[in-house]
């Protein structure tokens, strides 16, 4: 009996030194895992300033690759050009505007379309959103004659961008002279209208007013252009009026005519007043724009 309530009174210090040694074991324990943390911490922030330098190292690589090429394709150098654009695409595979410029450079170097349409075509399954392709298919397509995949390559892009001109003026032109569906036709002038006024839009207006029967809004056409000077397309629309005839879609020197009269042409070309506006099929587009 007394040895059990000696071992009594000891039972409070036993416990005290317990918790004494929990204590410098939790103490430790914090000590090692503030070690470690700090550690992990020092080690992250290392890899991220790495990442974000190598990935600052691989932007201005792309960047240098992509305006060199850009400069060659402009200066006409197409096989420097295309060797760029591969080099861009083998340190980025998935850098859309490469394939767009490569199929460019491509489609002036050799002339293979079949090659051009299926870098186009790459361009858009990694950026969906790339217009300029999107335009670029359709141009290729129309110049084909094949309206169908033309028209919907055109639509595509107008879904992306619904102020895209160029895409404008050629469903505009196929609805005119292909599908015969003038009120379409003119639907889409007057959007090119809004952001260009080149006389050539007014003209195919005034032959979709003409092709509607709307002989109104085609002498409005007429003195349209004779205000902007362009006497030659003014009187070929009063023509048509008066002798009730189709009015002629034929190629002429002043660039206009039937816009799949001629094969898909390319270039780094912006359209300029000199030059036909959706009244010929060709790529647009400066690869700066990219």
């Amino acid at each position: 009996m007394p040895m059990c309530r000696q071992r009594t009174r000891l039972l409070p210090q036993q416990l005290k030194q317990g918790s004494m040694i929990a204590d410098c074991r939790s103490k430790h324990s914090w000590i090692n895992f503030a070690k470690q943390f700090v550690f992990l911490v020092l080690v992250f922030s290392f890899c991220a300033t790495t990442a974000r330098a190598q990935t600052q190292y691989h932007t201005e690589i792309i960047k240098d690759l992509y305006e060199r090429a850009m400069d060659a394709c402009n200066k006409q150098q197409y096989d420097q050009a295309i060797s760029l654009y591969q080099q861009i695409i083998k340190v980025v595979p998935t850098f859309a505007p490469a394939y767009n410029g490569l199929a460019l450079a491509n489609e002036a170097a050799l002339g293979d379309e079949d090659k051009t349409i299926e870098y186009l075509k790459t361009a858009v399954s990694y950026d969906p959103k790339m217009t300029q392709a999107y335009d670029n298919l359709g141009q290729i397509y129309y110049g084909r004659h094949d309206v169908d995949h033309a028209e919907e390559y055109f639509e595509k892009a107008l879904r992306v961008d619904p102020n895209l001109t160029s895409a404008q003026l050629s469903l505009a032109w196929i609805n005119l002279l292909i599908r015969s569906r003038p009120n379409t036709a003119i639907f889409y002038f007057k959007k090119a209208l809004l952001v260009n006024h080149d006389p050539k839009i007014y003209y195919g207006l005034g032959q979709a007013y003409f092709a509607s029967n709307q002989r109104v809004g085609a002498m409005d056409m007429i003195t349209k252009l004779n205000e902007m000077g362009e006497n030659d397309m003014a009187s070929r629309l009063e023509k048509s009026l008066r002798d009730n005839t189709q009015v002629d879609s034929t190629p002429t020197d002043s660039g206009l005519g039937n816009p799949a009269s001629k094969p898909a042409g390319l270039g780094p070309l912006a359209p300029t007043p000199d030059q036909p506006t959706g009244t010929k099929v060709r790529l647009r587009g400066k690869l700066s724009d990219y």
